[in-house]
């Protein structure tokens, strides 16, 4: 699959990493933050943990400047582009596939004058703007399952959201190929449906590539009871890797490392 003139080659499960330049991501607000600040980004800390993505085994890099989190605060385009463009400043220098994790056209536009790859649309690229901006630039894009109708089944839910956005965007003009879909673990979904979603749904049934995302999410305390995983890093790996057997492509995680590890232990 290509990403704006780069190849990827889906053999094997991928990993995207995480930088999120947020002060108030459920679990790393704050990270690439000056000391004492929240609103001056450390562009060295940055630069250090693009190397250590790239290094530690990501392909993906996805980053975000607005908390997509529940309860979440919304900010201005404005303010996101004032995060975001110190760090697009940087990407140039990497190799993995650099996505841009947000949901406004504004953003979205502005980010497509750098070596972007991948567009990462929690909203599921609901703006027509966004839609005609992805299709312009034939550019990969990322689309989220983010509201539960309850009168199906999860299952049944999800299934039929990504067949009616496939044909939503591929009659706007985009390509079929350059669709991703993402389940959207947690995003209003009870515990019972996030459990499903894990151990039950065949994934490999989609001819799409599938991305994950289920680092750090707070159901795995309650769904994973195994004693030996200590920490939602390693429960989160250990989720990540059951979602690749069933037929995930992408794994979104911030423990880059810890799955990488734990994918080549598990050939």
């Amino acid at each position: 699959m290509f990403f704006k003139g780069k190849e990827l080659i889906f053999d094997k499960p991928l990993i995207m990493g995480v930088i999120n330049l947020t002060p108030d991501s459920f679990s790393d607000g704050g990270k690439f933050f000056k000391k004492n600040s929240k609103t001056e980004l450390d562009l060295n800390k940055i630069s250090f943990e693009l190397d250590y993505l790239e290094k530690n085994g990501a392909s993906f890099i996805d980053i975000g400047a607005e908390s997509t989190r529940p309860g979440h605060t919304e900010i201005s385009v404005q303010e996101e582009l004032d995060r975001l463009m110190p760090a697009l400043e940087l990407v140039a220098k990497s190799n993995c596939i650099i996505s841009i994790d947000s949901r406004k056209p504004e953003i979205i536009k502005e980010v497509l004058n750098y070596p972007i790859g991948l567009i990462n649309d929690v909203s599921a690229l609901d703006s027509l703007e966004s839609k005609k901006l992805i299709r312009d630039h034939n550019i990969p894009v990322c689309i989220m399952h983010n509201t539960r109708n309850k009168l199906a089944s999860i299952e049944e839910d999800v299934h039929n959201f990504f067949n009616e956005k496939i044909i939503e965007l591929t009659s706007f003009g985009i390509p079929k190929k350059n669709i991703i879909l993402d389940p959207g673990f947690g995003y209003d979904k009870s515990l019972e449906d996030n459990k499903k979603l894990l151990f039950e749904v065949d994934y490999s049934r989609y001819d799409n590539k599938l991305l994950i995302g289920l680092s750090r999410k707070g159901f795995l305390n309650k769904i994973i009871q195994n004693s030996k995983l200590k920490d939602l890093d390693e429960k989160s790996t250990f989720a990540s890797i059951i979602a690749s057997k069933r037929g995930a492509n992408i794994l979104r995680v911030h423990n880059v490392s810890m799955l990488f590890s734990k994918l080549n232990e598990s050939k």
